[in-house]
């Protein structure tokens, strides 16, 4: 115990000291490519950038479970939603639920410059536990989030294929952990993105795993999936120390959200506002928060252990 204790006061007074950069600062450099005009979305890589508009709430111990069952209850499978506020507007919500379990890998650079500009890059893989048949049950991909300075309802995300690594490794590509997944032909778009934006693609290391469950529900205007809600419930560990979330995101549909002109952008705005407005109504304590799960995870972690900074560099 005295070497634990030793070891977490010296990780401290180099947090403290040493480190004095590790508070998340969106307007710090690297400075990512943003995209938010009007464009197509239903690609891979750079130029299919997908706006993520999306806005998080922090649930309190124990109310997850209650926070779904509202929401599922009112919306799910309910037709001419919202009337009183959009009269004239087909909203309805899709008949379809689903619960996910989602492993998402999450990379950095040794100085944690993604943890520190509120964006990151992970591989994710997701198996749909209420319809193994989802054409996305079982998929994996590597995808990054950018978020413009002080806009984190805002984000792009950029995706990737994966392919399977088989074989030896002999070229950088291949020796690294996350580029060797993706899919050779957009392998050169990826490293782009990074290097455009003064980041050494290869820095980047496995910093922890999330496990989380998704509890989700899905909205429609007329015929077009606009908005969804997911609760979500997942944790990661380094060394001893454990990190948690819990939260309910109301997030619009990259696609259509993305291929969108202004009107509708606002149009849809409204519909999630209207929303978030009964939501908060019924479950007040909700917080909402400007950061991500992989944000929230890490400073946790760190709250904890404040020598992994530290860890992470030498590791």
């Amino acid at each position: 115990m005295g070497v634990v204790a030793g070891t977490i006061a010296a990780g401290s007074y180099l947090s403290r000291h040493y480190l004095p950069t590790l508070e998340a600062d969106p307007s710090a450099a690297p400075d990512f490519a943003i995209q938010q005009e009007k464009h197509a979305a239903r690609g891979f890589g750079a130029d299919s950038a997908r706006v993520d508009s999306q806005i998080t709430f922090r649930i309190p111990d124990g109310q997850a479970g209650a926070v779904y069952e509202y929401l599922k209850g009112k919306y799910v499978g309910q037709s001419g939603l919202l009337k009183d506020r959009f009269p004239d507007l087909d909203l309805r919500g899709q008949t379809m639920s689903d619960v996910s379990l989602f492993t998402d890998e999450y990379y950095d650079t040794p100085t944690l410059a993604l943890y520190r500009t509120r964006n990151s890059a992970r591989h994710r893989t997701r198996i749909n536990t209420t319809n193994p048949e989802d054409r996305k049950s079982g998929r994996e991909l590597v995808q990054m989030k950018v978020t413009p300075p002080g806009q984190f309802t805002l984000r792009n995300e950029f995706k990737y294929k994966v392919e399977e690594f088989t074989g030896h490794a002999n070229t950088p590509d291949e020796f690294h952990p996350l580029i060797r997944m993706i899919d050779k032909g957009q392998r050169e778009d990826f490293k782009k993105v990074f290097t455009d934006a003064g980041i050494d693609p290869y820095s980047l290391r496995h910093i922890f795993t999330i496990h989380q469950t998704r509890s989700r529900g899905y909205f429609n205007l007329g015929e077009t999936n606009i908005l969804s809600f997911s609760v979500d419930e997942g944790s990661a560990g380094m060394l001893w120390a454990e990190g948690r979330f819990s939260s309910v995101d109301l997030g619009l549909v990259e696609v259509a959200y993305t291929e969108a002109d202004e009107a509708r952008r606002e149009q849809m705005w409204a519909v999630r506002d209207a929303i978030i407005e009964d939501l908060r109504a019924h479950f007040p304590e909700l917080v909402q928060t400007s950061n991500s799960k992989y944000g929230i995870v890490l400073g946790e972690l760190m709250q904890e252990i404040p020598l992994i900074p530290v860890y992470l560099r030498v590791r």
